[in-house]
């Protein structure tokens, strides 16, 4: 996967905690991954469609999950709660949708995003790998995973767009 398309989305993780919370990020070494194995974490995965398809998802064990979420809104949660679930959905749809204006030649739309939660859900595909980005904070470790591949890009878009129009 090209730099061009990793670095928007380490940049809207960085901008996203340190506007939104506060909290400094660091990343590590991004690695690839095929399967992510079970685990009891929280996974928050959105869709990207446009000249480029793939996914965001961004996973973090239960009590990083807490810890942000309740950074995010000024509250302490104990537990993980509907409010825990709808926040990492609404971290993921930010950092989608920061990451979608920062990378350039396609025009990109997310979905909505989903929500998995306990050790009965995984990332995996037999035709999909995703990119790994493990991540440090105050709050806790938390990872993102990223799926992204170019259909066509903008240029190529606009001529098909203009030879059907009119």
């Amino acid at each position: 996967m090209k730099v061009e398309y990793i670095n928007p989305f380490i940049q809207s993780v960085q901008e996203t905690f340190y506007s939104m919370m506060d909290c400094k990020v660091s990343h590590g070494k991004p690695f690839p991954t095929k399967d992510d194995g079970l685990s009891d974490n929280l996974i928050g995965i959105i869709g990207l469609s446009g000249t480029a398809q793939g996914n965001i998802a961004i996973k973090f064990p239960a009590e990083t999950a807490k810890a942000i979420v309740g950074g995010l809104v000024g509250a302490t949660f104990t537990e993980i709660d509907s409010s825990v679930v709808d926040g990492v959905g609404e971290l993921v749809n930010i950092i989608a949708g920061n990451a979608k204006s920062k990378i350039q030649g396609h025009k990109i739309s997310i979905s909505l995003p989903t929500v998995f939660r306990g050790g009965m859900h995984k990332l995996t595909s037999p035709t999909v790998s995703y990119l790994t980005i493990p991540f440090k904070s105050d709050k806790g470790a938390f990872e993102i995973l990223i799926s992204f591949r170019p259909t066509v890009n903008e240029k190529e878009e606009a001529l098909h767009e203009s030879a059907y129009s009119g």
